[in-house]
């Protein structure tokens, strides 16, 4: 996390080191947080090709199955700068339903010989279906945010296309009146929207869970997908919940923290989920569950079992060594 040792942050979470170092660690097959979740779900990803990640995730917006390509077509602000154009994305532009909505109508109604259609079932989330599969690969929008974009940009045959078209919608957007209003208000506006996780719905896989706590939409699309049972994130709800259940817990809060620049959040939400660490220690102490795998989507996967819990030989190292992957 950039910034913690200029700050003087030196983030401590005992209980999750011990964890991590009293682990046997493994590959793991998703090196990102939606190939992961993915794999995990029994949906391996595909090399060199997005994961269909926005068919997915609508279905959490209460989105219908369908057989249609939808696109994420999440809103943005794209600051030029000399040499640059910088991404920041709607978590950071407080952007109100009615913005939303607004912009939709008016994409909708400019591309509608094309037979494209925006779906904004949420302010910071859209999605984008189109009648045909466009021949491209995409960046997932959490690899882009506070950068140049240039490199980020569509890729494939008809990149040149799709980069033309994202310029269009710029244009389109930059004149609406619903901006003006929005800087008149002193808001950043939503000048363009980012394309990424395109594809169509899959085959339903096989989870190896038999329930899932998240707040994200992936994880709930993902769990709708396969018909697992889905609950909000709550640690209550892990210490409560039957013991012969396998429980998938989706902690995400902590990359929204690194997307906004803002170590201090992260350092607070790492103390939240000592909280998850210490529950889960316990649980396998008392024979509530039988193994804890942890993922933190880099490719590994820490598993513990109880007897595991025992190897005090293996001394703890820091986390920042884990983040600086020594």
């Amino acid at each position: 996390m950039p910034g913690l040792k200029e700050l003087g942050l030196k983030p401590s979470a005992p209980i999750l080191e011990r964890l991590l170092a009293r682990a046997e660690v493994a590959e793991a097959a998703g090196d990102s947080f939606e190939s992961t979740l993915f794999d995990l779900f029994g949906l391996p990803s595909e090399p060199n090709g997005d994961l269909p990640s926005a068919a997915v995730s609508r279905l959490a917006e209460g989105g219908e199955k369908d057989d249609a390509f939808w696109l994420h077509a999440d809103p943005v602000f794209l600051k030029p700068t000399a040499d640059r154009l910088l991404l920041f994305d709607a978590p950071m532009l407080d952007i109100r339903p009615e913005d939303a909505d607004e912009l939709a109508v008016l994409f909708n109604r400019h591309f509608a010989e094309d037979g494209w259609h925006i779906e904004a079932p949420h302010p910071n989330r859209w999605y984008l279906r189109l009648p045909t599969v466009p021949a491209l690969t995409t960046t997932p929008l959490a690899d882009v945010v506070g950068r140049n974009i240039d490199k980020y940009l569509p890729c494939g045959a008809e990149a040149g296309h799709w980069r033309s078209v994202l310029n269009e919608i710029q244009m389109l957007f930059h004149s609406a009146d619903v901006n003006r209003q929005r800087e008149a208000a002193h808001l950043l506006p939503v000048n363009g929207v980012w394309l990424s996780g395109g594809g169509t719905l899959p085959d339903s896989g096989k989870a190896g869970f038999s329930t899932v706590l998240a707040d994200d939409a992936l994880s709930q699309g993902l769990s709708r997908l396969s018909e697992t049972e889905c609950h909000a994130l709550s640690l209550d709800r892990l210490v409560q919940r039957d013991g012969g259940d396998s429980c998938l817990v989706v902690y995400s809060s902590l990359l929204r923290t690194v997307l906004d620049a803002d170590p201090q959040g992260w350092v607070s939400r790492l103390a939240e989920f000592e909280l998850w660490a210490a529950a889960l220690q316990r649980m396998l102490q008392k024979k509530e569950i039988g193994r804890l795998s942890l993922y933190p989507c880099n490719g590994q996967r820490f598993q513990i079992e109880r007897p595991g819990l025992r190897r005090f030989w293996r001394s703890s190292c820091p986390l920042s060594d884990y983040l600086l992957g020594r």
